[in-house]
């Protein structure tokens, strides 16, 4: 059975407001990217920023399967390799235990991203996975 997880997708450009031409382009290209994740519902989560007037907007990512897993780590990597001032941050949740993994930087390998997307936890005692019976 496969479990949902929840994908923050953050994207940046190093030196620029949120707010900048060249960010929102950015954004643009990684938003119609990440339509392309199959499997995927693609929603976007605007919250507070601390301290500060302003609010934060991130892409979330509904996954269900290890294609779209594959896909997204695929997708980030090629958006990051678009421009060196980029660098994003995933906040992966996985919604049954909710276990989180964040990954941020500007070069993230796909050993990095691989491990974190299918990062995984046991199913709490009680709860293990149904076994297909004959």
């Amino acid at each position: 059975m496969s479990h949902v997880k929840e994908v923050g997708v953050e994207g940046r450009l190093a030196g620029l407001d949120g707010d900048h031409e060249a960010v929102l382009d950015a954004r643009a290209e990684l938003t119609a990217d990440l339509r392309s994740v199959p499997g995927a519902r693609l929603r976007e989560r605007v919250s507070p920023t601390g301290g500060t007037k302003g609010v934060v907007s991130e892409l979330v990512l509904g996954i269900t399967g290890a294609g779209g897993l594959t896909a997204l780590a695929q997708i980030v990597k090629v958006w990051l390799q678009r421009d060196r001032r980029r660098s994003v941050t995933l906040t992966i949740t996985e919604t049954r235990t909710g276990k989180v993994v964040r990954v941020e930087g500007d070069a993230v390998s796909n050993d990095v991203l691989a491990a974190a997307l299918s990062a995984r936890e046991e199913p709490p005692p009680g709860e293990e996975e149904p076994t297909a019976q004959a």
